[in-house]
């Protein structure tokens, strides 16, 4: 059902939009897999579908390719939680958290705006781990990764990425305080 965002190791230029001065845009790739829809691509990652098709130069919904790149640039920030990737989600045996299923490598971004509270190699039980304080009681915990590409006490922005999926499946959590929160009802359908 969801897909993840995929990195390659040469690195092309980010695209432009029309308009725009000659910076290059901040965000990521997504890989179009069988079934996608723009429109579902466009809502996962916190985007309106004309921002979307913009970005990429397409001229409709339609049309799209399976193992298409496609820019994402950052969302408007909001604050509202977004997925932290695409890909198969699992039910977790841990209180309300969610396994996302991802191909290792793939970026991991901020599910909302916060400062990076944790970044360690080693949690216990979790591995390389990243927990985000979003300011207002809440946190985000990303578990399992493969890489960290940040440092405590970082500041990041929503979209913005954390690190790359490991061998495992990402452990995602959102928590009020100590206490977990069912995650897949915070997050966009």
């Amino acid at each position: 059902m969801l897909a993840g965002c995929s990195t390659t190791s040469s690195r092309p230029a980010a695209p432009f939009l029309a308009g725009t001065q000659t910076s290059a845009l901040q965000g990521s790739y997504h890989i179009v897999r069988r079934g996608e829809t723009l429109w579902r691509i466009a809502r996962s990652y916190g985007l309106n579908i004309q921002t979307l098709a913009r970005a990429n130069h397409l001229t409709g919904a339609s049309g799209l390719r399976v193992d298409q790149r496609l820019f994402i640039p950052l969302p408007k920030e909001t604050q509202q939680f977004l997925w932290p990737v695409r890909g198969k989600i699992h039910t977790s045996d841990a209180a309300s958290g969610i396994e996302i299923g991802t191909a290792s490598g793939t970026l991991i971004r901020a599910s909302r705006s916060g400062r990076v509270a944790v970044a360690t190699q080693r949690l216990s039980g979790w591995g390389k781990t990243v927990i985000l304080d979003h300011w207002d009681g809440t946190y985000s915990v990303y578990a399992r990764l493969g890489q960290i590409l940040i440092v405590p006490g970082s500041s990041l922005r929503q979209g913005m990425p954390l690190g790359s999926a490991g061998d495992q499946a990402l452990h995602f959590e959102i928590r009020r305080g100590a206490h977990a929160e069912p995650s897949m009802k915070l997050l966009p359908r």
